[in-house]
């Protein structure tokens, strides 16, 4: 008897160490995946896209993942280091905005010209199909893969003061957000003035440093600039490109289960989902503006319209000239807009 009793002990013993066994190895299975991003919690970008983005992976992830998010710069200050982050591993996800790493998705300035993006469902939907036809693969991205590449609504320009033809622009001092925006500012005869950050626009503006600057709805209304510019020039002057990408390594090491929820809901789906919840915020905010009687709303006459276009092709035909195998990028985002759009 006494010899069964210690018998049952020991396979009790057993059976306990093989649960605790088990039980450890599904906790390491779960994989937390830390996400860096510049943009602060209470923003519709944090709350309405990446935080959903985030939400919807670890649902469909079978219980393989977490993912541990870090707003407003919480894990790396700088927003010009988090690509590098997770090209070393520092963090595992990242919402990089391309021009603040120079060089690193260079095909996808050509967003940032103006007349070609219509709005950011469309302009990312179309951005991501020249990342997965692998025309953008920018230089020393090998160690990272790109979950979502999008596009900004297109920007209009906003001036102290109306303007209705090419010549009422032309003695215009207008910010600009990069190099492209710059070229087209330079190109409506107008002078550019780079090196002001989107907080110190408004201010610019009440100061009288500059005149007018280049932004969408949302950066106009959520930096007070809409406040100190109110006359809004209905141009189309070029869109701003945006990436999320994971560390490939990193990537790479995750169960099945975690990598097939990321796959789901990345690429088109996440473009679906930044565009449409970009596109919402740009209506809300402009038909909002329109409601201020204290606003001027204007649009060219067709004639002026065409002397606009005139000039600003001159950034376009730059931009290809200045970039290899330009106009080939050029025409196939031209083709993979008209593909989404149908």
């Amino acid at each position: 008897m006494l010899k069964k009793l210690k018998m049952t002990k020991t396979l009790l013993g057993c059976g306990a160490a093989f649960l605790i066994s088990l039980a450890g190895q599904g906790a390491s299975a779960q994989e937390n995946l830390r996400f860096t991003t510049s943009v602060p919690a209470q923003s519709f970008i944090y709350a309405d896209i990446l935080s959903v983005w985030a939400d919807r992976v670890v649902a469909d992830s079978e219980g393989t993942l977490t993912i541990q998010m870090f707003p407003a710069g919480t894990l790396g200050r700088d927003p010009a280091t988090h690509l590098d982050m997770v090209r070393g591993g520092t963090a595992d996800i990242a919402y990089v905005v391309p021009g603040y790493t120079p060089g690193a998705m260079n095909e996808a300035t050509l967003l940032e010209l103006p007349n070609l993006v219509p709005d950011a469902l469309h302009g990312s939907l179309a951005a991501t199909k020249m990342v997965e036809d692998g025309l953008w693969q920018g230089e020393g991205m090998e160690p990272v893969k790109i979950l979502g590449m999008f596009s900004t609504a297109p920007g209009l320009l906003s001036t102290t003061r109306k303007i209705e033809t090419l010549e009422e622009v032309r003695d215009l001092k207008l910010r600009g957000a990069g190099p492209t925006l710059l070229a087209s500012i330079t190109a409506l005869g107008a002078t550019p003035i780079g090196g002001i950050t989107a907080p110190q626009i408004a201010e610019g503006l009440s100061r009288g440093l500059i005149d007018g600057s280049i932004n969408e709805w949302v950066a106009l209304t959520i930096f007070g600039i809409a406040e100190a510019a109110k006359f809004h020039l209905d141009v189309n002057l070029g869109s701003s490109p945006i990436m999320v990408m994971i560390n490939r390594e990193k990537y790479d090491s995750l169960p099945e289960a975690a990598r097939a929820a990321i796959d789901k809901n990345s690429g088109p789906a996440f473009a679906k989902l930044f565009g449409e919840a970009f596109d919402a915020w740009i209506e809300k905010f402009r038909t909002a503006a329109m409601q201020d009687d204290s606003r001027v709303f204007t649009q060219l006459s067709d004639a002026e319209q065409a002397k606009w276009d005139a000039q600003l092709q001159t950034v376009t035909d730059g931009w290809i000239a200045d970039h290899p195998n330009g106009q080939a990028l050029y025409d196939a985002y031209v083709v993979a807009l008209k593909d989404v759009q149908n």
